[in-house]
């Protein structure tokens, strides 16, 4: 995947994210005007999301620059059209036209494919894909997985971060 697409923050077109292979790697790049504050962004197109990571600030702009593998990017969308803050569309209101697929999802009774699990919660990466964050009381750590099967008391420590599978235990 290689392109440039536009980067929408609070409905404005402010800046642009661009792809790039090097390597066995896609590496990304945001740059964006500075709006006061941290926005995690993803890239959308065609439904899909796929999330890029958290700018931040590099003088008077915010940037990100977040490479991903072959693997990683079979979460993104195929076709993307334009980035913009995770979790949601950059549009205030969505046109008619565009919201008629998911009213007919959301009627059939469809559930969503991965639930949000600690949606706005900053978590550390490390370079062997593992994540870490700070609760308040103690270290988490998050090992990604993929179907993994535990017992039923234990179904709290599958969750879903950023669209990818962990389990999470205590440290």
């Amino acid at each position: 995947m290689e392109g440039r697409w536009p980067l929408i923050l609070d409905g404005v077109e402010c800046g642009f994210v661009t792809a790039e292979k090097r390597g066995a790697y896609t590496v990304f790049t945001a740059r964006a005007l500075y709006t006061g504050e941290l926005k995690r962004i993803s890239l959308y197109g065609g439904g899909g999301e796929g999330v890029l990571g958290v700018l931040a600030p590099d003088g008077e702009e915010v940037s990100l620059t977040r490479r991903f593998t072959r693997s990683e990017l079979a979460a993104f969308p195929a076709e993307p059209e334009y980035a913009a803050e995770s979790g949601g569309s950059p549009r205030a209101e969505p046109r008619p036209d565009e919201d008629a697929p998911e009213a007919d999802a959301e009627a059939k009774g469809e559930p969503e494919t991965a639930p949000p699990v600690d949606d706005g919660v900053l978590w550390y990466s490390s370079p062997d894909g593992t994540l870490s964050r700070f609760d308040g009381r103690r270290l988490l750590v998050a090992l990604p997985s993929e179907n993994v099967r535990v017992p039923d008391w234990a179904q709290g420590v599958v969750q879903y971060i950023n669209g990818r599978e962990y389990v999470v235990f205590p440290r």
